[in-house]
């Protein structure tokens, strides 16, 4: 049996984002598409992909999401 512990983490972004400058809205589309970018890595590490495929996956969904 292999050992599945794992965890998997991303970092927000660079720069300044106040809350205060967001909208509830901006700001729910934006933790939406982190936990997306997020999910997309860590299911590949659940489904026993390799880490290279689940840095991949997360950057591009972040790289792509406006």
């Amino acid at each position: 049996m292999v050992n599945q512990n794992f965890g998997f983490a991303i970092h927000g972004g660079a720069g300044t984002i106040l809350k205060s400058s967001m909208t509830p809205e901006m700001e729910a589309d934006y933790r939406a598409q982190l936990r997306a970018a997020l999910m997309a890595g860590y299911n590949i590490l659940k489904n026993d992909g390799n880490s290279l495929d689940a840095v991949e996956a997360a950057i591009r969904l972040m790289e792509d999401s406006p």
